[in-house]
């Protein structure tokens, strides 16, 4: 960092306390600027009450023109903006992660099994689910409030350089100097460099867990074509010898089918026959029943008692015979049925019996296949998981240098465009006036202003100087007026700068200084050429100059 100290005298710079706004075309003289603060000021002043209250008015003791001291400090491409009364600080928040060291050691030695590696992955599964702590660094003197920082890029394009000294003014002494700010510089340097590594090493360790987890899953998907190789082998050793055993099994149970269809066969065969033989004799007795009863008639005609009686006989004893020959047909026929009945379920029995036998042959081989299925759907699972947990990992660490960058990037917001090589110490002018009773004393800061035109002012006749005063000076920015009040708080907690700023304050007030008096006579005139103040607003002011002359 260059050595600012040495540098103070030739490298300060001015910005102006009012800026032109764009619808005055007139000029504003320093005359006008000095007159004006007067006004505010004296409107300002707390007036005596009645006699009755017993309360006194206010005494202006100073009003005088103060430079705030801001360091411009290059650093990375940008300028940093300092505070030079250190009245400002900036906490930044470091987040510590989890030691990557411990987790990388622990992933490199747990590589060799799955095993291992499956439970190190198990075990760590939450290791970056959140940090392990935070740190705070303060930057004492940093200005990083967003607005004032926006309104300072459009501020100081107005600085200007000089080479005089700063006389008639009071010039507040920087408290925050070279050796103050090369701390905090170096402060934001490691701070940057320590999450600058904190994203390397994350980067690093999520490269090291996904390049460990591909080559552990490669090597079980090798296990698994090596197990496939295995069984498949295997089974094909086995598969000769169940097939023969399974041949086996269906030429017996073939055999087997066989007898038992012959002995089946044979017993149909002969129900069959018997069948037929019953038939035949069915056939023949209706045949001769037919025949008796033609006979019967016959003789009948030719009254032949005993014929008839003969053949009558003959007839009463073949019906005798046929329910018989009925029954046995029928029962026939129902044997014939039931040796069916029983050949089909032996039959049904022993094809039964040939599977159990051939699953039984084929167990084997069965078994073989499960063992591999499961092995592999194993070993499958495993790479899933793997894969699962490896990802839950770097998407833990994809957040928290997500993070870190987020981090690493809130340091451009803190900081302006680069303007200058080198530091720079930038004076902002500002007004403070002092008030005072028997009792206590008060402290008013006037901020860098917008002088406005007077435009519809210009008919309210009956607006009174302080509204106009008001109208024409306007605060340019809301966060630099802020900025500026935090220095009356300052000087109340402070004795020594009270102090200083006591004795610089009477030493140049617009009061005393008998030039500056000058300059303000000459300023409430022209202020009342542009009808800014009345006349008898200006012989008021210009009594008030003489009294505190």
């Amino acid at each position: 960092m260059p050595d600012c100290a040495d540098k103070e005298l030739r490298t300060r710079f001015i910005l102006p306390f009012a800026t032109l706004a764009a619808n005055r075309l007139k000029d504003f003289t320093k005359n006008m600027e000095l007159a004006a603060i007067l006004c505010l000021a004296e409107s300002s002043r707390e007036k005596g009450e009645s006699h009755i209250l017993k309360k006194t008015g206010e005494k202006l003791v100073f009003i005088t023109e103060a430079y705030y001291p801001i360091w411009l400090i290059p650093y990375n491409g940008a300028t940093l903006v300092f505070d030079g009364l250190g009245i400002t600080s900036h906490t930044l928040y470091y987040d510590t992660i989890p030691d990557i060291k411990i987790f990388d050691k622990n992933i490199q030695e747990n590589q060799k099994t799955t095993e291992a590696y499956s439970g190190t992955l198990a075990r760590n599964t939450d290791y970056f689910k959140n940090f392990t702590g935070r740190e705070e660094e303060t930057i004492e003197g940093l200005i990083t409030t967003p607005n004032l920082i926006k309104d300072f890029m459009t501020y100081l394009p107005q600085m200007k350089e000089t080479q005089r000294p700063l006389t008639t003014k009071a010039v507040l002494t920087p408290t925050i100097g070279d050796h103050e700010i090369q701390a905090s510089i170096e402060q934001l340097s490691n701070l940057r460099k320590r999450i600058n590594e904190d994203i390397e090493n994350i980067d690093a360790s999520m490269k090291l867990l996904n390049t460990t987890t591909v080559e552990v899953t490669e090597a079980i998907r090798e296990e698994i074509r090596k197990t496939q190789e295995k069984y498949d082998k295997q089974i094909k050793n086995t598969k000769p010898r169940i097939t023969r055993k399974i041949l086996q099994i269906q030429n017996k149970h073939h055999r087997k089918i066989i007898r038992t269809s012959k002995r089946f066969k044979k017993r149909l065969q002969r129900l069959h026959k018997n069948q037929v033989r019953l038939q035949k004799t069915l056939r023949r007795l209706i045949t001769e029943a037919k025949r008796c009863e033609t006979r019967i008639k016959f003789s009948r005609r030719r009254k032949k008692k005993q014929t008839e009686t003969q053949w009558t006989l003959k007839l009463k004893r073949i019906k005798k015979k046929l329910p018989t020959l009925h029954k046995e047909i029928e029962d026939t026929i129902k044997r014939m049925q039931n040796v069916e009945t029983a050949q089909k379920f032996e039959l049904a029995q022993q094809k039964t019996e040939c599977d159990t036998h051939i699953e039984a042959a084929n167990k084997t081989i069965r078994d073989l296949q499960a063992s591999k299925e499961a092995e592999i759907t194993m070993k499958r699972q495993e790479i899933t998981t793997l894969e699962h947990t490896t990802s839950d990992i770097t998407n833990q660490m994809h957040e928290i240098a997500k993070t870190k960058k987020v981090t690493l990037e809130e340091f451009d917001t803190i900081t302006l465009p680069r303007r200058k090589q080198s530091c720079a110490l930038v004076y902002m002018p500002f007004y403070l006036v002092r008030y005072e009773t028997e009792d206590k004393k008060r402290y008013v800061v006037y901020p860098p202003s917008i002088v406005s035109d007077m435009g519809i002012l210009t008919k309210m006749k009956g607006a009174l100087g302080a509204a106009k005063m008001k109208a024409l000076l306007q605060s340019r920015s809301k966060a630099i007026t802020t900025f500026l009040n935090q220095l009356v708080a300052l000087i109340g907690k402070n004795p020594m700068l009270e102090k200083e700023v006591t004795e610089a304050g009477i030493q140049d007030s617009l009061l005393l200084a008998k030039q500056l008096r000058i300059d303000v006579k000459r300023g409430l005139k022209e202020l009342e050429n542009e009808n800014w103040i009345s006349k008898s607003e200006l012989q008021t002011l210009s009594k008030l100059l003489y009294i505190y002359s």
